[in-house]
């Protein structure tokens, strides 16, 4: 029986879904595509759409622009497994998927991390310099100011909230520039397996003594709202925050209220609640924030690579080897005795 594969729509990643299932087709898979999506509006499968889409689909590919609920997962007994072209997996219950012995591959490729830690970087020198501001000097022919505004980095304090592959990669880029300290928090670290050069505080330490905050965390329960006013009113007047992994991480309500009084000198926002963000929102009336739209490490090179990557890891997942790429290993156990089950 030829393989079976489940690959939802995603209007960001549509070319990159269509080679890879034009490479799965030519290899001999069946491909089901999923429903168009709205920008905007998570897709979630209605119980005609499931019957009739993965009812007997052996590998489920989606993205952050799906939501995967129990009932997906219990809807085909030969679902082994769900595949994302992405570092990130927030579509799917990861307990969820660990209680049924589904694994969970992602596309954590150095094109995917290393560019998000090239982005943030990006951002922070853009926000400590205030790039836009001197390049309006210029469009405006205003001159230059009597007093300069641009920081540096070096010298400077920069915390990390969460580490991980992306955050990793800013730490050694800025290990470069020579900061100060670089400050992480993380709760999954210890001194022994932290990296090298930073010092691990706890969180409100870092919030209050960091002159960029960067968020590297996922977005879970635990996480959500995490960056709240209390906290924001906590950093640094002159503070900047930089959001590089997912937008419920932050009460954006009170990012505008506290922007709007003066707090903090700038935020840099690839991401938000709601993407795309809405045309009246009014952070787009804040000077001091850049956002770009969930876009800044989607570069040439990674979407060159993706297609193959996900090719990779469900065709690895067929053969009953572990996919390239895998987000709960701690699954690796009971996946393997689910397929001894379903062979």
């Amino acid at each position: 029986m030829a393989p079976k594969i489940y690959i939802a729509q995603d209007p960001v990643l549509e070319d990159v879904l269509d080679i890879a299932a034009e490479k799965l087709l030519a290899l001999g898979w069946t491909v089901v595509r999923g429903p168009e999506i709205t920008p905007g509006v998570p897709l979630r499968l209605s119980a005609d759409q499931r019957q009739a889409l993965i009812e007997d689909v052996d590998i489920i590919v989606a993205s952050s622009r799906s939501r995967l609920s129990a009932k997906d997962l219990d809807a085909s007994p030969r679902l082994r497994a769900l595949v994302f072209p992405t570092i990130g997996v927030d579509a799917v219950d990861l307990e969820a998927c660990a209680a049924r012995g589904l694994i969970v591959a992602n596309g954590a490729t150095p094109e995917n991390f290393l560019a998000m830690s090239e982005a943030t970087v990006m951002l922070m020198l853009v926000l400590l310099y205030r790039l836009h501001e001197s390049e309006r000097l210029l469009r405006e022919n205003a001159g230059r100011p009597q007093q300069m505004y641009a920081r540096m980095v070096r010298g400077r304090t920069i915390g990390l909230i969460g580490s991980g592959r992306i955050g990793a990669g800013v730490i050694e880029r800025l290990l470069a520039f020579e900061p100060a300290q670089i400050l992480v928090h993380d709760p999954f670290l210890t001194p022994d397996t932290a990296p090298a050069g930073v010092r691990l505080v706890e969180r409100d330490a870092l919030l209050t003594t960091s002159d960029v905050v960067s968020l590297h965390v996922p977005l879970n329960a635990q996480t959500r709202g995490m960056i709240a006013e209390a906290e924001l009113r906590a950093m640094k007047t002159n503070a900047v925050l930089i959001n590089t992994s997912r937008g419920g991480l932050i009460d954006e309500d009170a990012l505008v209220r506290v922007m709007t009084a003066g707090h903090l000198a700038g935020a840099g926002l690839d991401v938000t609640e709601t993407e795309p963000l809405p045309a009246d929102h009014p952070l787009r009336g804040l000077d001091r924030v850049i956002l770009t739209p969930h876009i800044l490490g989607h570069t040439i090179d990674l979407y060159t690579v993706m297609p193959d990557v996900l090719v990779e890891n469900a065709t690895r997942i067929m053969k009953g080897d572990l996919p390239t790429y895998v987000r709960n290993p701690d699954v690796v156990e009971r996946w393997r005795q689910k397929l001894n089950d379903l062979n």
